[in-house]
């Protein structure tokens, strides 16, 4: 397994404005869409969209999640930064030595609560995951994280945000760690077993 090298800059106290910037600009960029395209789908103007991929923006979380459904992806992306990019990656490889951490039983009593659609019945759903992370986990961001999940997908979301919040708690209370390495299996053909120079 190759090593991945740490990032060149120093992003761990990368503003949120900043990293809407950046990632607007690669997504955009990468749907091959112009800023005035972009705005013409969203039916924001270009200037805004402009503004916010220089990072002289601060906007409305609605304005985010319709700018992400233009570009045909969830708005959650155009926010993930350095520490919620390597958890994600390091899960991979955490997630095959975990136990399933949450009861069948539970699973289905959540999936019965988001079921009906109700606010309440998604916060009970959640507090379940909650509850079953927080007996496998030691991190209070692990239990946020696979409520928030288990919200959406009771069972496997729930053992994923867990893992996702306990690995993220590791990056908070360690930031000058080095990032995780990642698989082969995961990394492009053109990537797979490249040696350093």
């Amino acid at each position: 397994m190759s090593e991945i090298s740490p990032p060149i800059l120093n992003t761990n106290h990368e503003s949120a404005d900043s990293l809407l910037a950046k990632n607007l600009l690669i997504a955009r960029h990468t749907a091959n869409m112009t800023q005035q395209q972009l705005a013409d789908t969203s039916g924001i103007s270009r200037a805004t969209v402009a503004q916010i991929e220089t990072g002289y923006s601060d906007p409305r979380l609605s304005t985010i999640v319709d700018l992400a459904a233009a570009l045909g992806m969830p708005a959650i992306l155009l926010l993930v930064g350095l520490a919620e990019v390597q958890a994600l990656a390091k899960l991979a490889e955490s997630a095959v030595s975990q136990v399933p951490l949450t009861d069948s039983r539970d699973i289905a009593r959540m999936r019965n609560y988001v079921e009906t659609g109700m606010l309440k019945d998604r916060l009970r759903a959640a507090l379940i995951g909650a509850h079953a992370a927080g007996t496998v986990f030691s991190s209070p961001l692990a239990s946020i994280s696979a409520a928030i999940f288990s919200a959406f997908v009771p069972g496997a979301g729930t053992e994923i945000g867990g893992l996702l919040g306990e690995l993220l708690a590791e990056r908070r209370a360690d930031p000058a760690a080095c990032p995780p390495e990642i698989p082969q299996s995961l990394l492009p053909d053109a990537l797979r077993d490249k040696k350093k120079s």
